[in-house]
C-alpha cells in the first residue's frame, strides 16, 4: 500500500519523538507515580510567506505543531493549571513528539503523543483538561475559556492568513489528589480548520472576452469562496465550528504577471493564438514537484457555512484589471447540492489531485497509477472528477464545470 503524504495536505512533520519526563525531578514529593496527562495530536481523521508554518501543497495528513497550551479545571470549573503542573513544566508546552511518517490512506489515525506530569491535586472529583496546539505563534486572538465544550473562540485578525490549529478536551477522575487508576487521562487534539488546495495546468494565454468576444490576455487565476470564515469555537468535534462574513473572497491567487519572469514575452509570442498556453517552468530548489506547465498552492480555511443559492467555490480566469474572462463552478459530487455546500472542520478540499509533495506519479516512478498527480487542465472545459483521500476526516477532490 502506498503512503499518501499531505502539503499544506500540506511538508513532513519535522520533529523526532522524545519525552519531557526529565523536566521534573523524580524526588519531587508532590508527584505521584503515574500522575500524568497524555496529550495526543491526531492529524488524521476523526472516525483535513515568510512565516514559519506548514504550507498546504498536497493532501498529506501531517502537522507542524510545536507548542501546546494547556488548561486544567477542577470540579468547580476553576482554572488550576498553574498549581496542577509539576515544577519546571512550561505552559505553552514545547511539542517535540513525532510522527515523521505519513498515515496510511483509509485510516483515521495519524497520532503523536507526549506526557505532562502533574502535582498531587487539591480536591477530588471530575477534572477537565483543554489543550490547543499551534505553530510558533498563533495567528488568532482568543477569547472565552472554561471547561465546557466550545468555550473558547479563536478570531482571525484581518491582516493575517489562517494557520493550522488543533484542539481537544477530556475529563479525568481524581481520588485522594491523584488521577484515579484506570482513568483515561488522554487528551486528543484534532484539527479545527479546513484545508484547500489548487493545482492547475495549461493556463490559456488568451481567452475570448465575454464582452465583445475579442481575445484578451489572461493575467491571473483566482479561486473564490462564497463565504469567508472569521472565527471558530474550540475544542470542537462537530463538522461546523466556524462562522463566516457572507462575502465572496479570493482564497487562492495565481498572479501570472509576477509568477513568470517572461510573462510579457510569452504574451507577445502567442499573438492571437487562442490555443496557446503559458509555459511555466518547473520549481527549483527542492520544492514541491509539479507536472509540466502547472501551478500549485494551498491554504487553511476557517470553516464556514454555505451561502444559500450561491456556489461555494469558483475558479476564474481574469485580465489585468480583474475582469472575469471565464468562470467555472466547483463541483462536489459528494454533496446533496453539488455546487452549494459547507466547508467543514478537518475536511480537505482539493482542486486538482496532489497526493505526495515530492512526486508527480503517486510515489511509483515510471508507472502510471490511480494516484498520479492530476492538476485541473484549464485549457479544457470539462467536468473533472477526482479520487478521495481520507487521511483527513474527508478530502473532497473537486471538479470544475
Amino acid at each position: 500500500m502506498k503512503n499518501f503524504l499531505f502539503f499544506s495536505a500540506v511538508t513532513a512533520m519535522m520533529f523526532a519523538a522524545c519525552s519531557n519526563d526529565d523536566a521534573v525531578p523524580l524526588e519531587n514529593p508532590d508527584v505521584a507515580a503515574g500522575q500524568q496527562l497524555v496529550l495526543t495530536l491526531n492529524s488524521g481523521g476523526d472516525g483535513p510567506g515568510t512565516r514559519v508554518s506548514r504550507p498546504v501543497n498536497s493532501s498529506e495528513a501531517q502537522n507542524n505543531v510545536n507548542f501546546v497550551k494547556l488548561y486544567i479545571y477542577n470540579p468547580s470549573g476553576v482554572d488550576v493549571t498553574n498549581t496542577a503542573l509539576s515544577a519546571g513544566t512550561q505552559n505553552p508546552i514545547a511539542w517535540t513528539a513525532g510522527p515523521s511518517d505519513a498515515s496510511v490512506p483509509g485510516t483515521t489515525t495519524h497520532e503523536a503523543s507526549q506526557t505532562v506530569k502533574l502535582n498531587k491535586l487539591s480536591g477530588d472529583g471530575t477534572y477537565t483538561v483543554v489543550a490547543y496546539g499551534y505553530n510558533t505563534t498563533p495567528d488568532y486572538t482568543f477569547t472565552g475559556g472554561g471547561p465546557a465544550a466550545d468555550a473558547f473562540t479563536a478570531t482571525l485578525p484581518a491582516s493575517t492568513n489562517e494557520s493550522e490549529f488543533f484542539a481537544g478536551r477530556n475529563t479525568f477522575e481524581v481520588v485522594s489528589g491523584n488521577i484515579q487508576s484506570g482513568t483515561n487521562s488522554q487528551v486528543v487534539l484534532r484539527r479545527q480548520v479546513a484545508g484547500l488546495l489548487g493545482y492547475f495546468k495549461n493556463i490559456p494565454i488568451l481567452y475570448p472576452n465575454p464582452v465583445g468576444g475579442l481575445p484578451t490576455v489572461v493575467a491571473s487565476v483566482g479561486v473564490y469562496a462564497s463565504n469567508h470564515g472569521t472565527s471558530f469555537t474550540f475544542p470542537n468535534t462537530s463538522l461546523m465550528n466556524g462562522t463566516g462574513n457572507g462575502t465572496k473572497t479570493k482564497v487562492l491567487d495565481f498572479n501570472l504577471v509576477t509568477l513568470l519572469t517572461n510573462y510579457a514575452a510569452q504574451v507577445t509570442a502567442a499573438g492571437s493564438n487562442l490555443a496557446a498556453v503559458f509555459n511555466i517552468p518547473a520549481p527549483t530548489g527542492g520544492g514541491v514537484a509539479l507536472v509540466p506547465n502547472s501551478v500549485l498552492t494551498g491554504k487553511f480555511l476557517i470553516p464556514f457555512p454555505k451561502v444559500a443559492s450561491t456556489t461555494t467555490f469558483t475558479v476564474q480566469l481574469e485580465d489585468a484589471l480583474g475582469n472575469v474572462l471565464k468562470k467555472w463552478d466547483v463541483v462536489n459530487a459528494s454533496a446533496t447540492d453539488s455546487k452549494v455546500y459547507d466547508v467543514n472542520r478537518n475536511y480537505f478540499y482539493s482542486l486538482g489531485q496532489k497526493y505526495k509533495a515530492s512526486s508527480t506519479d503517486g510515489g511509483t516512478p515510471g508507472t502510471p497509477t490511480s494516484d498520479d498527480d492530476n492538476p485541473i487542465d484549464l485549457s479544457q472545459e470539462t467536468v473533472i472528477t477526482l479520487t478521495v483521500n481520507d487521511a483527513w476526516d474527508m478530502i473532497y477532490n473537486l471538479g470544475i464545470e
